[in-house]
C-alpha cells in the first residue's frame, strides 16, 4: 500500500539519521575503544580501520554507542534518553547492513520492533505499556502481506492473510484507533473511533487514495460531516451538520471551491451564501440580518463594487486574452476596484 510505502520509506530515513546524529556540533565527549579493549584517541581511530566502540555524549545528554568492524557498522547502535542510563533506541548491524531496529519507553519496556529479513521482507512487532503484543505485521517490497492484531487481553481480534483481511491500531493503553479493510494488498476502507467506543469516522479509498463519501461523527453518534472524495480530491457537496441540523454546505470540483456556498441557523434560516469559481469567490456574498441583507462583491477572488464587477464579466466576454485581463484585476489597486 502506497500509504504504508511511504511509512516504511520515513522510519528508514529516520533511522539512517539517527545513526549520524553525532555530529561534532552536537557532540560533549567521546570515548573510543579498540575490539581488544584499548583506549584510542581521535586522531588513531580516524586514522586507522574502525574495529571497535565509540561512546559519544551529545549536548542535548544523550549518549551514543556505536560498534564498528572492519570500518562498518557492526552489532548494537544504541541511543539512551537524554540524562539516562535507559535505551531509547537500539539498531541492530551485520557488517553495515541494518537487520533490526528496537524503540523502548522510558521504563525500559520495548514497544516497537522492526526486523529486516531477506528478499525485501520486514516484521514489525508492537507491544503495549505491559509488554503484551498489540499486533505483528509482515511486509513484502513495503507491501502489508499478513498480519496479527490483539486485544489488551492478549485474544486475537483480527487477521490479514495473503494481502486480505481486516488491520486493527490501538494504542498502548489498549484504546482503539482505527480499524482498516485491506484488500489485494491495498486499503480499501477504514472506520476511526472516538475514545468511548463510538464510530469518530468512515471512509473509503481507491489506488490509496480517498474516494467516495467520508463522513464524520460525534462521539454521540450524530453525524458532524459529509464529503465525497475522488481520487484524493474532494468533489460533490461537503455539509457540515450541529446537533443533526445542516449549518454549511459548500460544492466542490475536482478539489476546487465551484458553486454556491451557504451557511444556516439550526432553525433552517439561511445566514450567508458565497459564490465560488475556481476556488476563488465570484459574485456576491450575502450575510443575511433580521432586518437587513449585507452584500460584498468579488470578480476572481478581488474585492469589487458591483459596478466593477458587472464591468469585468461584461469586458471579459469580449477580450480574447483572459490570462493577462486576470492578472490586471490582480494587481489592481483596492480603492480602486471598490470605487463605484
Amino acid at each position: 500500500m502506497k500509504i504504508l510505502k511511504g511509512l516504511s520509506f520515513l522510519t528508514i530515513i529516520l533511522t539512517l539519521f539517527a545513526c549520524h546524529d553525532d555530529n561534532d556540533s552536537h557532540v560533549v565527549a567521546q570515548h573510543y575503544v579498540h575490539k581488544y579493549g584499548f583506549d584510542m584517541s581521535k586522531n588513531e581511530w580516524q586514522n586507522r580501520t574502525k574495529e571497535g566502540t565509540v561512546t559519544t555524549v551529545l549536548d542535548n545528554g544523550v549518549t551514543v554507542t556505536n560498534n564498528y568492524n572492519n570500518d562498518a557498522l557492526h552489532g548494537l547502535s544504541t541511543y539512551s534518553f537524554p540524562h539516562s542510563s535507559i535505551l531509547e533506541k537500539i539498531y541492530d548491524y551485520d557488517n553495515g547492513t541494518l537487520i533490526k531496529e528496537t524503540h523502548q519507553d522510558e521504563a525500559g519496556i520495548p514497544y516497537r520492533e522492526k526486523t529486516y529479513e531477506p528478499d525485501n521482507k520486514t516484521l514489525i512487532i508492537l507491544w503495549d505499556k505491559t509488554g503484551v503484543p498489540i499486533s505483528q505485521e509482515q511486509y513484502e517490497n513495503n507491501a502489508l502481506v499478513n498480519g496479527k492484531y490483539f486485544k489488551p487481553n492478549n485474544e486475537l481480534e483480527a487477521t490479514i492473510e495473503d494481502n486480505t483481511g481486516d488491520r486493527i491500531k490501538r494504542d498502548r493503553d489498549g484504546e482503539l484507533l482505527y480499524k482498516d479493510t485491506i484488500k489485494n494488498g491495498k486499503l480499501k476502507t477504514r472506520l476511526t473511533y472516538h475514545s468511548n467506543g463510538q464510530i469518530k469516522s468512515s471512509m473509503t479509498f481507491k489506488n490509496y487514495q480517498l474516494h467516495g463519501e467520508q463522513t464524520n461523527h460525534s462521539d454521540k453518534g450524530d453525524v458532524v460531516l459529509k464529503q465525497t472524495f475522488n481520487n484524493g480530491k474532494l468533489d460533490g457537496i461537503k455539509t457540515a451538520y450541529r446537533n443533526n441540523n445542516k449549518v454549511y454546505e459548500v460544492l466542490y470540483d475536482n478539489g476546487l471551491r465551484q458553486g454556491l456556498e451557504r451557511h444556516f441557523k439550526e432553525d433552517g434560516s439561511l445566514v450567508a451564501q458565497v459564490h465560488w469559481e475556481n476556488d476563488k469567490k465570484h459574485g456576491s456574498e450575502r450575510i443575511f440580518h433580521d432586518n437587513d441583507t449585507h452584500i460584498k462583491w468579488y470578480y476572481k477572488g478581488k474585492a469589487v463594487s458591483i459596478k466593477k464587477f458587472e464591468e469585468f464579466s461584461f469586458r471579459e466576454k469580449l477580450i480574447a486574452d483572459k490570462t493577462s485581463f486576470y492578472e490586471m484585476i490582480d494587481k489592481m489597486d483596492n480603492k480602486q476596484a471598490l470605487q463605484e
